[in-house]
């Protein structure tokens, strides 16, 4: 190896290596930055150790919480030099191995992540691949159509990918046995307390409902869906529900978790102003006040009493639910 070859010293300054001084304020500026970076990164990783604490994340996560640590580590030993600028290509090589390590760290965190984010959904929808909140939020909320706890998993992501509003109807009439006896397992198996005086009511709509008697099942689920209603949420039930003058907002729902949202969400659509005196057109889906106000074949047919059964049964699925959680903790 001849001398051209061989690795200058630290203080040699030659084309080959050149040593970068920074100024005071650059230093100061670059200190800044840096102390600011491990401060997000310590505040993050004391959040994510507290998410991801179970058995079922530490195989993953806690090895990549421990390089990221090193890293932390390394980055304030180099940055506390005494006022003695560090050259801007160690930073550089400090800063690339603390990205290799994030995404590392990302990439662990993975399935991690996805399990958790399948938990904030109701047990029938967990299992649909590429489920996105804001389809979900449509079928619910702009549609008015019960998604929580049930209809099924097949039909529950029928209904999010259909095209439309129209095509979702379709599936409704289609599919309105097997809703209905998906409806009838969820609040028979509802046992709390709370819940108990209202399933011979939701039992006898369905047995109406599977015997041709359409009207009488609607009928029966309007009211019971009013019962559970004000029943649950008391004076506040009018926070959920639009106004006389169209200027409530949906700002009540923002209250809500995620499994809150998709569950109460489509009492919204269900209780659209309606007055007979008002001339008003009577809604063409389910509606608890054209159901209570009015007799037409446009509100009272087959797939407004599935909708409308799947509201009162979708609304006992979470009522047992949280009596079920509270009995737990008590």
């Amino acid at each position: 190896m001849t001398d051209e070859t061989m690795e200058k010293p630290a203080g040699d300054n030659d084309e080959g290596e050149k040593r970068i001084e920074l100024t005071p304020e650059q230093t100061k500026a670059l200190r800044s930055s840096m102390a600011s970076m491990l401060d997000a990164q310590a505040a993050w990783k004391k959040q994510i150790s507290g998410i991801f604490a179970s058995d079922a994340f530490k195989k993953n996560t806690l090895p990549a919480l421990s390089n990221v640590g090193r890293i932390a580590e390394q980055l304030t030993k180099n940055l506390d030099l005494g006022g003695i600028a560090e050259s801007l290509a160690t930073v550089s090589r400090i800063t690339s191995t603390f990205a290799e390590q994030q995404s590392a760290l990302f990439k662990n965190l993975g399935p991690a992540i996805a399990a958790m984010r399948s938990s904030f959904y109701p047990p029938n929808l967990r299992a649909i691949e590429g489920l996105k909140f804001a389809n979900v939020e449509t079928v619910v909320m702009v549609e008015g159509i019960p998604l929580y706890g049930l209809p099924p998993r097949a039909t529950a992501d029928a209904l999010i990918r259909a095209s439309g509003a129209s095509e979702r109807r379709r599936i409704l009439g289609a599919r309105w046995g097997t809703i209905s006896a998906d409806c009838r397992t969820v609040v028979v198996g509802c046992t709390s307390k709370a819940v108990a005086p209202y399933v011979p009511f939701a039992v006898a709509a369905l047995d109406a409902l599977d015997a041709g008697h359409t009207a009488a099942a609607q009928a029966l689920a309007g009211s019971l869906v009013d019962a559970i209603v004000t029943a649950y949420f008391g004076k506040d039930r009018y926070k959920y529900t639009p106004d006389r003058n169209g200027r409530r907002t949906k700002e009540a729902y923002d209250e809500f978790n995620i499994r809150q949202f998709i569950a109460f969400a489509p009492m919204w659509q269900a209780y659209q102003q309606f007055f007979v005196a008002n001339g008003d057109k009577v809604p063409a889906t389910f509606s608890r006040n054209a159901t209570a106000h009015t007799v037409s074949p446009r509100q009272f047919n087959r797939r407004n009493a599935v909708q409308g059964l799947m509201l009162a049964c979708s609304l006992l699925y979470r009522l047992d639910e949280e009596a079920a959680s509270l009995d737990a903790e008590a």
